[in-house]
């Protein structure tokens, strides 16, 4: 596994940026993990790309915009919108008309930084499709009075004119790298002369007033569960395409209820919401949930529990053949007659069955330090094998070393 893989999977997206920025090899590896086999892996380096600094990227941002995964279209969306570049108008025009709230917000928000004026999340399909289609059949003076009915100010118009007859084939605006290193702190009235930070009462971020006024008027469950990183970028105008936005997606009463999803940004792990803990352990075998002390247990976490889980046909074939050993001789003779049709299934291969791990602990713990590093690989070879095969390498992976360890602890 190579290092930048490793450290997108450990959601160390500002270390590899940082990295990324001082050495062009890591920095080529990072924008090759935006087309990576795992989701995880392509949002996560998509997330990173806004810490690189480099409004470049967004050439390779943009073929992300049409990934299958949501996830992955948000922090494609969300970089495209951090970066506000020209050629970009028309994949951010496109992302408008995007399945998902979120991917339409941060389109809608890096158009706003482009052309100020309407509120571009809630602009109509066929609005939208004029944009995208380069109004066909209008001539400038038409163009520029549609623009100007939308709300959008005469000179963004212009400006749009000018990179439209490019066909937004523009040189990257460079201008907007200096606005990035200076933060996106938002300051409003004597606060803001004074050089003071407005100190929002929403989770004590520093937002200004106008915009914590407009957050206020969502559910208190979805503006507490809104992504920090995403609120301290808002500007008035931004926050209430925000608002609108969700507020918009929101059920009536008379369906049934649609959760809110939320985007999550950097150093906030994937929560998943269903199964709940309390499933996890009602799905547990009473023989595995009675061999763990009450202690270790609470202190499982959900992805503990999955795991789990996942090695409960092992124990419930080790359960299964210890009542076998009790039961009487003739019932188990029967069994054995039975067995008799299929003997040299188990007898005949002596190779090891593909991803099955070795007997040998030595050669065990060698193609577990392979797999997952010296670390993981100390804690992994104090599990039965059984166990272990019935883990899925990708749920190894994503554990960190606390969780491994809680694991094993529950097993011994």
């Amino acid at each position: 596994m190579s290092e930048t893989r490793r450290l997108l999977l450990e959601y160390e997206t500002d270390v590899l940026s940082s990295l990324a920025r001082k050495d062009k090899r890591v920095r080529k590896e990072l924008i090759q993990a935006f087309s990576d086999a795992s989701e995880i892996v392509r949002e996560r380096a998509l997330i990173a790309s806004i810490d690189l600094n480099d409004p470049t990227v967004v050439d390779d941002v943009v073929k992300a915009l049409a990934d299958t995964e949501a996830d992955v279209r948000i922090a494609a969306a969300q970089a495209l919108a951090w970066y506000h570049q020209p050629r970009t108008i028309p994949a951010l025009l496109s992302g408008l008309k995007d399945s998902n709230p979120w991917v339409r917000s941060h389109c809608a928000l890096g158009l706003s930084k482009l052309m100020r004026g309407p509120i571009w999340a809630r602009l109509k399909e066929d609005v939208i499709d004029k944009f995208i289609d380069g109004f066909p059949d209008m001539t400038d003076d038409e163009i520029r009075g549609f623009m100007l009915d939308l709300g959008i100010q005469s000179d963004a118009i212009e400006q749009y004119l000018q990179w439209k007859k490019k066909e937004f084939d523009v040189e990257i605006d460079f201008s907007v790298v200096a606005e990035m290193e200076s933060g996106p702190l938002i300051l409003m009235g004597e606060e803001a002369e004074a050089g003071t930070p407005v100190l929002s009462t929403h989770s004590g971020l520093s937002l200004a007033p106008e915009v914590e006024t407009i957050l206020a008027e969502l559910p208190s469950d979805i503006r507490d569960s809104l992504p920090p990183e995403d609120l301290k970028r808002l500007t008035p105008e931004t926050a209430r395409e925000l608002v609108d936005s969700l507020l918009g997606a929101r059920p009536k009463k008379k369906k049934k209820a649609k959760k809110v999803k939320v985007r999550k940004v950097k150093r906030v792990r994937r929560v998943k919401k269903e199964p709940s803990k309390e499933e996890l352990l009602a799905k547990l075998p009473p023989e595995v949930r009675e061999s763990i002390p009450e202690d270790s247990l609470k202190a499982l976490t959900v992805e503990d529990l999955e795991a789990l889980l996942s090695t409960s046909v092992t124990t419930e074939e080790v359960v299964e053949a210890a009542e076998e050993e009790k039961e009487p001789a003739k019932p188990r003779a029967k069994k054995a007659k039975k067995a008799k049709k299929k003997p040299k299934e188990k007898k005949e291969p002596k190779a090891e069955p593909e991803g099955r791990l070795p007997e040998d602990e030595s050669d065990r713990l060698k193609l577990l330090t392979d797999k997952f590093g010296a670390e993981k690989a100390k804690i992994l070879i104090s599990l039965p094998v059984d166990m272990l095969e019935g883990i899925p390498d990708e749920q190894i992976e994503e554990m960190d070393i606390d969780t491994l360890r809680n694991l094993t602890a529950a097993l011994e």
